[in-house]
């Protein structure tokens, strides 16, 4: 089995493993030390809503352990919505950014969420930056997400002439803009199962630089699935990708794990032209994500190919990312 096999089995395993753990009922605070401890600051929100969702688990016959652990997961770590209060941990959902692999997580209810940084893929003596790009997403209601996107570019690529000769060119500018509208149809918090559709658009900017835009309009259809647990959070993406009459199939994997309450880490398996051999990729990427505060984290992510069809060269890929939430 390939190396790269056994790098995307351990994570799974790994992940697998952290479901089995969830907070530990033995932590409980007891009764006595409840009394003890009430002159003394109050409780923090989400404390008390923990506290409120034990209360109602119990109220319908739930133990006081399954309760604990139930709650644990429900309320601290299955919210949808990415705006977090500052005493909430890092968001560990395997998604984008800073991976390929887009989640079901909305910004909220008339929140704003700002991604900039930078984004670049190189191999073969070509390269594409993106430098910067701005990604501007808005939540209607807590299932909706409207999303606009606009790189700008520096490329260096191949260029074949019609005499057959081939001429490295570089050139940059302002890259294709994409607008999405992501919808979360299904959403569990006793399980932290939720899917979504999001359709993607993306086409030429207008007055844009030509030599750096993809030079035709393509729509991207995507199903994606998220499931949480108290310490790990799954994610799969499978789709088509449809430009002047082709179908291109793409489908991904990636796994989350908080490892503090600021530091997340991350890893996928991404492919692309899935139907088409000459044009296949399947990427192996990993990411951290660290939280500023409530509303700021910053996240980056590396990888590489590790199948590239068609002789093409394998592409290295990085991304780096500032995140800011804006509303309530």
């Amino acid at each position: 089995m390939k190396r790269w096999s056994w790098i995307l089995l351990a994570l799974v395993a790994a992940t697998i493993r952290a479901t089995a753990h969830a907070e530990d009922p033995a932590q409980e605070e007891h009764p006595a030390a409840q009394e003890k401890s009430a002159g003394a600051e109050e409780k923090s929100p989400v404390a008390q809503e923990k506290d409120a969702c034990k209360q109602e688990e119990q109220q319908k016959g739930t133990s006081a352990p399954a309760s604990s652990v139930k709650c644990a997961v429900k309320v601290m770590f299955q919210s949808r919505i990415r705006r977090r209060k500052d005493d909430e941990p890092v968001e560990m959902t395997a998604g984008s950014p800073p991976l390929q692999t887009e989640d079901t997580e909305t910004p909220g209810d008339r929140n704003l969420e700002i991604n900039m940084g930078v984004l670049g893929e190189s191999g073969g003596g070509e390269h594409r930056h993106e430098l910067p790009v701005l990604d501007i997403n808005y939540g209607v209601g807590d299932t909706l997400q409207f999303s606009y996107s606009i790189p700008y570019v520096f490329a260096r690529q191949a260029v074949t002439h019609a005499a057959g000769e081939e001429e490295m060119t570089s050139a940059h500018g302002v890259g294709d803009s994409s607008v999405q509208l992501k919808y979360r149809f299904y959403d569990n918090t006793d399980t932290g199962l939720s899917f979504a559709i999001a359709p993607l658009v993306q086409f030429r900017t207008p007055g844009a630089n030509r030599e750096v835009s993809e030079g035709r309009t393509v729509t991207v259809l995507p199903l994606i699935a998220t499931r949480e647990y108290a310490n790990a959070s799954i994610t799969a993406n499978a789709g088509v990708e449809l430009s002047a009459g082709e179908q291109r199939y793409f489908g991904s994997f990636a796994v989350g794990r908080r490892i503090s309450d600021t530091v997340a880490v991350l890893a996928e398996v991404a492919g692309n032209n899935l139907n088409a051999a000459d044009d296949k990729r399947v990427l192996l990427d990993f990411g951290v994500r660290r939280k500023i505060s409530g509303s700021q984290s910053i996240s980056a992510a590396l990888g590489r190919d590790i199948q590239a069809g068609g002789g093409q060269a394998k592409q290295v890929y990085f991304t780096l990312m500032y995140q800011r939430m804006f509303g309530e």
